[in-house]
C-alpha cells in the first residue's frame, strides 16, 4: 500500500468516495488515526488514537463521486511525529456497520515550523 504522504504541520485531507448505495444511508461517520511503530507493518490491538479526522460531506461532480472528505487540521498535524500511520473510517449503514480498509499515512519533518 503506497501512503499518503504529507510535511508535519501540513493539512491531511483524504477522499473516502461513496462507490455503491446512497451515501444519505449513512447515519454516522467516524474516522481516526493511529501510529504504526517502527519495525511494523500495522497498528497494535489497543494502540491509542493519534488524530481524529473532522468529516464533511461531498457532492457528485462530473467524474467524481459523492463521498465525504476527511480532514486533520494543520495544528493537529504539527503535533504529530514524523513517521508511519494508519487511518480508516467507521460508518453506520441500515443498522450495520462498515469499516474501511486502512490507509497509510506518512508523516515528514518539515523544515519550517
Amino acid at each position: 500500500m503506497t501512503p499518503f504522504s504529507y510535511q508535519r504541520g501540513e493539512t491531511i485531507s483524504i477522499a473516502l468516495d461513496a462507490v455503491t448505495g446512497d451515501p444519505l444511508t449513512v447515519t454516522a461517520i467516524s474516522a481516526v488515526m493511529k501510529s504504526v511503530p517502527p519495525g511494523r507493518t500495522g497498528v497494535p490491538d489497543g494502540a491509542p488514537v493519534t488524530a481524529t479526522f473532522s468529516i464533511s460531506p461531498r457532492a457528485a461532480v462530473g467524474d467524481i463521486p459523492p463521498g465525504w472528505t476527511l480532514t486533520i487540521d494543520a495544528v493537529t498535524s504539527s503535533m504529530l511525529t514524523a513517521g508511519n500511520y494508519l487511518a480508516d473510517a467507521r460508518l453506520e449503514v441500515a443498522g450495520g456497520v462498515i469499516v474501511t480498509e486502512p490507509v497509510a499515512i506518512r508523516i515528514k519533518p518539515s523544515v519550517t515550523p
